[in-house]
């Protein structure tokens, strides 16, 4: 007896021993406990992205009602989701030689060995809104050794973990150095939110871990103490509390952080709740969306940081920010079953299925948040048809236009160019659509 009491108390000490927070993530093992140590980039993902196979003995903590399409299909999305990793993912070792090491930041250099990055539209670099967009994507498609990749390149490119502002800088030269200081909020929550995620389906504590490091820096430099709302940025053009973007508003995220932060200075639960708030306020103000830049009263305002969905008063309507905000509101739903962001959800999709006449090919780049249109906006790319999909699950009236939608996001190949914006959200909204965005506890 005494025997096997010391062999247990070594083995737990060995166990402890084996998941050091502090040192990146290399090769790791699935929740089935096999290794998931293959480098190729041409893997395919399809078996380790079914989330019906990965649940084992959990139940769907899923709250919301969605109405999916009757051509639903993961091995669809499973192909989508290859080929969006041979586009825009690509690794340290793929793009760094050894004896180039000397010049980048021997600090760095132990995590960005074991990282991986996503291309930006200049693919010679990467923004964070990419790094999240790239960990939402690989933690719903359970492909945990690219998460691992992204994850540990993120925590290369921090901003200052010694101030503790463990959010990362927004732009980044490759794998080499810093292009754009400081953060975008809509990266980090989305960072955060995928943390939370990982250390749902896989328990790895070091997920929590980073997640609440990232959402400290968050609560004391991103949330505007009068309004508890997320300002887009740590200070800078954005520390007025007077400039905001619904489409960083992710609900789930925030109900993740309210549940997981036990931290009782951080009051993710007002965060939410204000956000709330001001998104139906906003909402009900206008035709039935959002515009892309509001201000602490909920008009829309010039954001002054010179974006495209500001110049020439493009911050006047829902465009290319708030193509995001039927994502953020529908995985909210469908996890946390609030009748407020269903109804939300609602009054969107009775909006753009009476622009479009059901036929959400016909959906335009921007429209007005207030008022009538005097000008012709051109058709919307494939991250506005996919928007404005995911907004039909809400009622099964919609039922035959969800599929027809579907169709056109699940069959449309990615475009020659390298803007990675769009192609990313029809990631995102096809993996909505079809079935893997699930929660299970």
């Amino acid at each position: 007896m005494k025997t096997r009491f010391l062999m247990s108390l070594l083995l737990a000490f060995f166990v402890s021993c084996s998941s050091d927070d502090s040192t990146p993530t290399g090769t790791n093992t699935n929740q089935n406990g096999e290794e998931n140590s293959s480098s190729s980039k041409n893997e395919d993902s399809s078996k380790s992205g079914d989330s019906e196979g990965k649940s084992g003995s959990k139940e769907s903590a899923m709250k919301g009602t969605l109405n999916f399409p009757s051509n639903k299909s993961t091995s669809a999305v499973d192909k989508m989701y290859n080929n969006w990793i041979d586009r825009y993912y690509v690794t340290f070792n793929e793009e760094i030689k050894p004896e180039d090491y000397d010049y980048l930041n021997e600090n760095k250099l132990e995590w960005l060995k074991v990282s991986g990055r996503i291309k930006f539209d200049t693919p010679s670099q990467t923004v964070s809104e990419g790094i999240g967009y790239g960990m939402l994507l690989t933690v719903f498609q359970e492909d945990q050794k690219r998460f691992d990749a992204l994850m540990n390149y993120y925590l290369a490119w921090r901003v200052s973990v010694k101030s503790e502002s463990y959010f990362m800088n927004w732009k980044i030269d490759g794998f080499q150095s810093v292009k754009g200081q400081g953060s975008a909020t809509d990266a980090d929550i989305d960072i955060v939110a995928a943390l939370l995620v990982a250390y749902e389906k896989w328990g790895d504590k070091k997920y929590k871990q980073y997640a609440l490091e990232n959402a400290s820096s968050i609560y004391r430099d991103e949330v505007w103490s009068s309004t508890k709302l997320l300002i887009p940025g740590d200070g800078g053009l954005f520390g007025t509390g007077n400039v905001y973007n619904i489409s960083y508003f992710s609900l789930a995220a925030l109900r993740l952080l309210a549940e997981y932060d036990d931290n009782k200075d951080h009051k993710w639960k007002d965060v939410l709740e204000a956000s709330i708030e001001y998104m139906q306020k906003v909402q009900k103000a206008g035709n039935g969306l959002w515009p892309d830049w509001s201000d602490a009263d909920g008009k829309p305002t010039d954001a002054g940081n010179g974006a495209t969905t500001t110049r020439d008063g493009a911050y006047k309507y829902f465009g290319l920010e708030g193509v995001r905000i039927p994502f953020r509101l529908v995985w909210d739903y469908l996890w946390f079953g609030d009748d407020r962001v269903k109804s939300m959800i609602k009054t969107a999709a009775e909006f753009i299925y009476k622009q479009v006449d059901g036929n959400i090919d016909k959906v335009k780049s921007t429209y007005i948040y207030q008022g009538t249109a005097t000008e012709t906006h051109a058709v919307g790319g494939i991250g506005f048809r996919s928007a404005f999909c995911a907004l039909l699950m809400i009622d099964s009236k919609y039922a035959s236009n969800l599929s027809a939608c579907n169709t056109t996001v699940l069959e449309k190949a990615l475009p020659n160019d390298t803007k990675y914006f769009q192609p990313s959200l029809q990631m995102l909204y096809a993996m909505l659509m079809n079935g893997k965005i699930a929660r299970y506890k």
